[in-house]
């Protein structure tokens, strides 16, 4: 009599999932705020096997059904901030979308300050007048202070303002100052523009400069691509520390709100990278220095000064971040390497106008 053997019984899906892959769904909904089915998972996996029943994961469980129920009652406060980086489809998306949605995603809260009479008054690295041209195209009213693409460092903006404040200062770099002025400025121009803005946006550009060998003293030479080596003989050229920076943004501050009491402030941090460098040999490593310095002197000003009406708008990660995602953040207008691209420029402005905008 011939035997015949039957195929085993079919087994669910479900009935072949192991402790390990119950573990790893835990991990997975955890990263996706799914608090109930983590704890779930992670419960069966220490079932199918008791070795995972150990005091971390215990203490795990526990946390994680601490945060169920806070997820139930909505208790956002006392949740933990949780980040996640965006997917590579978020970056390739819509720029606008992107920024509000996972860059300025803190700022979502802030005061809506802003409308059609808001004046802005930008100062900085030469970003700052890429800003203000693209607020005075959506119909705002921004005056930019164009010196010069040299007065760029917290260094320079010091001595400026000193020069603003008539204070006593190097007569070289005063005529300096005079020199890049743009025709019809002038002090009372400039105190005026400070006195009838609402904003003052500060753009942050490089933490390197030149300073004088021998005394320490910041200098303000008139370099030129002839003359740069022999500028770097003369002068010192370094990267400043992060106080250095911090003290000279306060200051900067101060005397703004000392013109225009109660003026709102808002830091950002330029992504047009950093030239030249006497310092280091790779540009590249030198500019990553100085913009990851002058992004803790953003955030020290911010965050850790106690200033009142001061905020952070991420236009360095805008366009560090989403550039090294995605294409055409630098380059699409004219194919230089360091020149940002006016219609990414426009989207960070508008995302920047919805985010301190009444609905």
């Amino acid at each position: 009599m011939q035997t015949i053997t039957l195929p085993p019984p079919k087994r669910s899906w479900f009935s072949l999932i192991s402790w390990a892959d119950y573990f790893s769904l835990s991990e997975i909904l955890t990263q996706g705020n799914e608090f109930e089915e983590a704890v779930a998972a992670l419960e069966k996996a220490i079932q199918l096997n008791p070795a995972y029943d150990n005091p971390i994961n215990r203490e795990t469980l526990e946390l994680a059904r601490s945060n169920a129920k806070k997820g139930k009652a909505k208790d956002v406060k006392a949740r933990a901030k949780v980040g996640r980086y965006p997917e590579t489809k978020d970056f390739l998306g819509d720029l606008q979308t992107l920024i509000t949605s996972h860059i300025a995603v803190n700022l979502a809260a802030a005061p809506k300050f802003l409308d059609k009479s808001t004046r802005f008054f930008t100062m900085g690295s030469c970003f700052a007048r890429n800003l203000s041209k693209s607020l005075n195209d959506s119909g705002y009213s921004s005056h930019h202070m164009e010196i010069s693409e040299y007065i760029n460092t917290t260094f320079a903006n010091r001595v400026f303002v000193d020069w603003l404040r008539d204070a006593k200062i190097n007569p070289e770099i005063e005529e300096r100052i005079v020199e890049l002025l743009p025709p019809g400025s002038s002090k009372w121009s400039t105190l005026t523009a400070i006195k009838q803005a609402d904003v003052f946006i500060l753009t942050l550009g490089v933490a390197a400069a030149f300073f004088d060998r021998e005394t320490g003293a910041f200098v303000l030479p008139r370099p030129s691509a002839l003359n740069s080596r022999a500028l770097a003989e003369k002068y010192k050229f370094r990267t400043a520390s992060v106080q250095e920076n911090v003290d000279n943004v306060l200051y900067l501050i101060d005397f703004i709100r000392s013109i225009k009491p109660g003026i709102k402030v808002i830091v950002t941090v330029s992504p047009v990278p950093l030239l030249t460098s006497f310092e280091y040999e790779s540009v590249v490593q030198a500019d990553c220095l100085s913009k990851s310095t002058m992004r803790l002197v953003a955030h020290e000003v911010v965050n850790n000064s106690n200033l009142p009406d001061i905020w952070y708008w991420p236009s360095f990660e805008v366009f560090r971040w989403g550039g090294s995602n995605a294409s055409s953040f630098f380059a699409a207008d004219d194919g230089a390497a360091w020149h940002v691209s006016e219609d990414k420029v426009a989207a960070t402005v508008r995302a920047f106008v919805q985010t301190f905008s009444p609905a």
